[in-house]
């Protein structure tokens, strides 16, 4: 038994090395693109009377009010689809230590209230809010499932940050009998995100990208099938960094030490910076291992908005990323 478990220790070692050493996909195809990202669909109404529509959602089954006048957002898509479909919400939250929404989002949600949470929900000021809806997100809300729909009406939407960002907007839609208008909206986005596609083309072959995020002094690389990564490689046809075939045909992310920064070949670095991190980017910044990155060496670092990129779960999220794919890549295309 002994000797099983020493066995057992020594291959759980092994396997933490493996990950720590950024080779974790080696026995598998390095070059194998993942698939692409299927729209999911969230809700599905199961009933209507001229009182309210019968909503079944990840968490339920729900009455929503057939026109809902004081709507509470705690799921940054919802937040998100609510502004792209010109509805005012009585009462959004956020999630980042400034407690506001994400700069894209600025003038859209002008003077609405705004909530910060930690690791809990303050359900006071959703009461305080009056609604006569709430939207909730799974992962955040789902333990406080009950207790919201105590106060009103409760639909969950479940995070779409590692999935297809552009389908909240009809779940959004199908919840407040506005589908048409989602649809509609919906269409445009593509329009131009495929726009967006063709004015990059040029560059897409010739000029990989990668995205890292400098977060508690270490600096981390994003995978292709994560967060944003199916927008900017499948949907805008852009290149990952060839030097990193494990990270991109993998999901999640890696963290990168200064050494490993080294292998990097990206002509183009989309960048954001937590602020306990910034100290740590400048020392980085000093290395000759950063200043000879492709990207660095041609001064093609791109800072971007933590709240845009990280948080960005929707249709407007995906324009705002696009509009700076577009500034840094192909500026005459950029609005």
């Amino acid at each position: 038994m002994k000797a099983k478990l020493a066995v057992f220790s020594l291959l759980l070692l092994f396997g933490w090395a493996v990950v720590q050493s950024g080779r974790v996909g080696q026995s598998v195809d390095r070059w194998k693109k993942p698939a692409p990202v299927t729209s999911v669909r969230q809700i599905k109404v199961i009933e209507e009377t001229p009182e309210y529509r019968l909503v079944k959602h990840p968490l339920g089954k729900t009455k929503v009010p057939r026109k809902p006048r004081r709507i509470v957002s705690l799921s940054p898509a919802a937040t998100d689809s609510l502004a792209a479909l010109g509805v005012r919400p009585a009462l959004v939250a956020s999630s980042w230590q400034s407690g506001e929404p994400a700069p894209y989002l600025a003038d859209r949600l002008r003077g609405v209230p705004v909530i910060r949470r930690g690791g809990t929900t303050p359900l006071e000021a959703v009461l305080e809010a009056k609604p006569d809806l709430i939207f909730c997100e799974t992962m955040q809300d789902g333990r406080l499932y009950g207790q919201l729909g105590k106060i009103a009406p409760t639909v969950c939407l479940t995070s779409m940050g590692s999935g297809d960002r552009e389908a909240p907007i009809l779940d959004v839609g199908d919840v407040l009998a506005v589908a048409s208008q989602a649809r509609r909206r919906l269409d445009e986005y593509r329009q131009r995100r495929d726009r967006a596609q063709k004015a990059l083309a040029p560059q897409a072959k010739r000029q990989p990208v990668t995205f890292l995020r400098f977060r508690r002094n270490t600096c981390v690389i994003y995978a292709r099938s994560s967060m944003f990564g199916p927008l900017l490689f499948e949907q805008l046809g852009l290149s990952p960094d060839p030097a990193m075939p494990i990270v991109m045909s993998s999901g999640g992310w890696d963290v990168l030490s200064v050494e490993r920064l080294s292998t990097l070949s990206a002509e183009h670095i989309f960048l954001v910076v937590d602020p306990d991190s910034e100290a740590y980017l400048r020392g980085v910044a000093e290395t000759p291992i950063w200043r000879n990155i492709p990207a660095v060496k041609h001064k093609h670092v791109h800072r971007v908005a933590s709240k845009t990129w990280l948080g960005g779960e929707g249709i407007l999220g995906c324009e705002a990323i696009i509009d700076d794919v577009l500034a840094a890549m192909a500026p005459q295309e950029s609005r």
